[in-house]
């Protein structure tokens, strides 16, 4: 058995990821289906919406902050298990 933490893999499996080019695929696979689902636009009019019904100006990081879970929680789970099988085919590939 390995003497490898949680930390040291996850740290090899991010570079493997990096210099193999897999991660640009992955990035590159999300943006493309988020976009094909509509999710995009949907985050925008929510973004938008959120910024009108404010009183005041707020920051991009007060923004962000408001937005982010609205916007991890309506991510398709198709989108989800799509990455999440190549991910895993991945890790099964570099083990």
């Amino acid at each position: 058995m390995s003497s490898l933490t949680n930390d040291q893999l996850r740290a090899n499996l991010h570079r493997e990821l990096v210099e193999s080019g897999k991660r640009d695929q992955l990035l590159e696979l999300l943006r493309a289906r988020l976009f094909e689902s509509g999710w995009r636009d949907d985050l925008k009019k929510h973004t938008k919406d959120t910024i009108y019904a404010r009183d005041t100006p707020v920051s991009v990081d007060e923004l962000i902050k408001e937005v982010s879970p609205h916007a991890r929680a309506t991510i398709p789970d198709k989108i989800k298990a799509e990455l999440l099988t190549q991910i895993s085919a991945f890790v099964e590939e570099t083990l």
